[in-house]
């Protein structure tokens, strides 16, 4: 899990469900050893990411409700300019 991820997706509220399901001693471990994984992707990553013809774009709510999309196109309507960044074509038609 990078660092970068941590900052992003563990908010206040998440932090606090963690604790009420029990995961977050563990999540907390591992955030001090400091063995968090840089956030740039591998040219592994990025070659894989290029090829596929879709994938799902998932955030959530602060109400804990999930928002799932489907984004697809031919092979490489993905791209990942750098190592830290994913770009596409947002189709006409998507109404998002």
């Amino acid at each position: 899990m990078s660092e970068g991820y941590d900052r992003v997706a563990f908010t206040e509220h998440v932090r606090d469900a963690q604790a009420r399901y029990g995961s977050r001693a563990a999540l907390a471990r591992l955030e001090r050893r400091g063995g968090s994984p840089p956030d740039e992707l591998t040219k592994l990553e990025r070659n894989f990411i290029v090829q596929r013809d879709g994938f799902y774009l998932a955030t959530t709510s602060d109400t804990g409700w999930p928002y799932v999309q489907f984004r697809g196109g031919p092979p490489g309507f993905v791209r990942s300019p750098t190592e830290l960044s994913l770009a596409w074509a947002d189709f006409r038609g998507n109404r998002q």
